[in-house]
């Protein structure tokens, strides 16, 4: 079976709109950066949701002075997030523990009709999300660092 030849560009009303949604591990011991999740919305209080369901299992872990303004943020920034993404404008928190960085993104896109995923509904890891491997490989190698090798 052969795909549709198209005989010029993709054009805007080609695309659907949506939200990219990222999750970002930077270790700056290692300087490394690695992606740990992905996710396409095509709803703003979808992208928010995925965003709010990973930092809420992960600001137990954050430095202490950075997890007040993210608790705050859970409890009372959900539609004020929705809406600035309705807007057009991107979104980023981020997270510390120790050497590490979290950040989750989510900005406006227009997503091709071959790019996108299949299923239009938060995937079930939504939902259940399971801290990834690198993730909690990242965590568990920080918590046993000696500590005079994190100063």
């Amino acid at each position: 079976m052969r795909a549709p030849h198209s005989s010029g560009p993709v054009t805007a009303g080609a695309t659907r709109a949506g939200f990219w949604c990222e999750f970002l591990l930077v270790s700056a011991e290692a300087d490394n950066t690695v992606l740990v999740g992905s996710f396409d919305a095509y709803a703003a209080r979808d992208a928010v949701r995925w965003i709010r369901i990973a930092v809420r299992m992960l600001v137990s872990v954050a430095d202490e002075a950075e997890a007040e303004p993210v608790h705050e943020w859970l409890l009372f920034g959900g539609r004020p997030t929705a809406a600035a993404l309705e807007r057009g404008e991107p979104f980023a928190i981020a997270l510390r523990h120790k050497h590490l960085h979290l950040a989750w993104s989510a900005r406006p896109v227009g997503f091709l009709p071959l790019a996108d995923r299949t299923g239009r509904t938060l995937p079930p890891c939504a939902l259940e999300w399971a801290q990834p491997a690198a993730l909690r490989a990242a965590l568990t190698a920080s918590q046993h660092t000696h500590p005079s090798a994190r100063r």
